[in-house]
């Protein structure tokens, strides 16, 4: 045998060097082919995402607080504003639950689920902020103000309890409190003009609306008989209170002196149309919203001879109410007017005068919808993105800033907006 001679050791010490690397190169190439493949298959996965997922333009992209206000500062698009929206309320951080006007109509109280209640002083526009109150652990679904606009009623979502605030001092605290005992959700509350009753409203199935005294004292309790109620009110001159619910009806009660004692009387009336002049009839289907005509007595004395219901049936209906009830003379419908799109119809506002001027109803697919009820007229119409969606509306008992006739709304974009009947 032949022994390898240093030549031959050193061209296999050379071959196993070049093994060596070869090996190494292999791997470092298998890696990054590798990694290559799975950036390629991880960049693959968000369009296979954006295929199944609503697409959403540019200008429909949600924009951040601070972008907003970056382009703002930059000269970026302003916040446009319908031609008859005069103004908007700004200063709550999360939904809306409530917007009310005092009597008088120089204040205006807001509460949201930012826990914050905050009373506004119409007296400016855009409105300035008189109080601006910090509700712990809860959060207000309904305000209202006593006639004098000396006090400010709060109604909280959990404990279901109204606490009674000084309107000028209201970080002070309340000055009295109780519990309206409601089982269900709150819906709504409201303060009667003349002080002396308050209406809270819930989602009970049964027994859902309760009377109280100024100081919670149980005055009567309603049922309106029906699987689910949408919210009651009380007539300006505080003789009646009604309930719109799932029945094609609207019934009235009567609050007043009885056997010596101020409650709730009973029934008294059905806003149903079986009487109606000329033929006319009520609605077909479920009464979503309620409402009476009549002048504030904080600006003036007299009594609500009106009322105006919604239904899915996509009408709107106004009734006189002037009638001898006591003598089972029912309400006669005066007027029906019809939804633009004929969807159903939400929410309807008489402006607050002896002799309503207008109505104002609201639709998801119509908008804000202004009708005069001299011709019947639809007068104006805001569509919904603009006005937002609303869900809850009424007339301001007096002028603002020149403007007879203004109407708030409330929506779910968390803003307040006053708009005008009728385009400038």
């Amino acid at each position: 045998l032949k022994h390898p001679t240093r030549s031959d050791k050193k061209m296999v010490g050379i071959e196993v060097i070049l093994g060596i690397v070869v090996g190494i190169l292999s791997v470092l190439v298998y890696f990054v082919f590798m990694k290559g493949k799975t950036g390629d298959t991880e960049a693959a996965k968000p369009a296979v995402e954006t295929k199944e997922a609503t697409p959403v333009s540019k200008k429909e992209e949600p924009k951040s607080k601070t972008a907003e206000s970056k382009g703002a500062k930059k000269g970026g698009k302003k916040e446009t504003t319908h031609p008859q929206c005069i103004t908007m309320f700004k200063g709550h951080t999360d939904n809306l639950t409530c917007l009310r006007f005092s009597t008088t109509g120089k204040f205006a109280g807001t509460t949201s689920e930012d826990r914050r209640t905050i009373i506004w002083d119409l007296n400016k526009i855009p409105p300035t902020q008189s109080q601006n109150l910090s509700l712990e652990l809860d959060h207000g679904i309904g305000v209202a103000f006593s006639p004098d606009d000396k006090y400010l009623a709060v109604a909280y979502a959990r404990s279901k309890e109204v606490k009674i605030y000084p309107v000028k001092n209201a970080k002070e605290g309340a000055v009295s409190q109780f519990k309206t005992g409601h089982k269900g959700q709150l819906i709504g509350m409201q303060w009667a003009n003349n002080g002396r009753f308050l209406v809270t409203t819930s989602d009970d199935a049964k027994d859902n609306v309760f009377v109280f005294s100024s100081k919670g004292q149980s005055l009567g309790v309603i049922n309106p008989g029906a699987l689910e109620t949408y919210g009651s009110t009380i007539s300006p001159d505080s003789r009646f209170i009604s309930v719109a619910s799932m029945q094609c009806d609207a019934k009235v009660w009567e609050v007043g002196d009885k056997d010596g004692e101020y409650k709730l009387v009973g029934k008294v009336m059905e806003l149903a149309g079986r009487s109606g002049g000329g033929g006319a009839k009520g609605h077909s289907s479920a009464v979503h919203c309620v409402d009476f005509g009549g002048p504030s007595p904080g600006v003036l004395n007299g009594p609500s001879n009106s009322a105006a219901t919604v239904s899915k049936d996509g009408t709107c209906k106004v009734w006189n109410i002037d009638v001898r009830y006591k003598f089972k003379e029912d309400p006669k419908c005066v007027a029906t007017l019809p939804s633009p799109d004929a969807q159903p119809l939400a929410l309807c506002a008489l402006s607050r005068e002896a002799n309503a001027k207008w109505v104002a109803c609201y639709s998801r697919t119509a908008g804000l919808c202004f009708f005069s009820l001299q011709s019947s007229a639809l007068v104006s119409s805001v569509p919904p993105a603009d006005c937002g969606e609303v869900f809850q509306m009424e007339w301001c008992p007096s002028a603002v800033a020149g403007h007879a006739a203004v109407l708030g709304t409330a929506s779910a974009d968390g803003k307040s907006r006053l708009w005008v009947p009728a385009p400038p």
